[in-house]
């Protein structure tokens, strides 16, 4: 399809958004990661060891699947000056915000 509308830039600027916000899905799943293997390491042997070990593991699973993502959304960059041009554009836009 030929786009009459869309922007040239809109991809990227798409991809920029994607990818930061995976970026800070990934850092939440470590931050928790890192939080469940201290309480593997310090809890008191007890019956909630079993959760935090199988949210460990499910944590783990989640981080694998945002870096699938991760790959799968750079793969569309076609265009690294357009692409890193979006990322300057997306970083303003979210300091303008706060």
């Amino acid at each position: 399809m030929k786009y009459t509308q869309v922007e040239g830039s809109y991809k990227f600027d798409i991809l920029a958004k994607a990818i930061y916000e995976r970026e800070i899905e990934y850092f939440h799943y470590d931050f928790d990661k890192k939080n469940f293997e201290y309480l593997l390491l310090n809890l008191p042997d007890n019956d909630y060891l079993k959760e935090v070990n199988n949210r460990l593991i499910e944590t783990i699973k989640q981080m694998k699947n945002v870096e699938s993502i991760i790959e799968a959304l750079k793969s569309q960059i076609d265009n690294q000056v357009a692409y890193d041009e979006a990322v300057v554009k997306a970083i303003k836009n979210r300091k303008e915000k706060k």
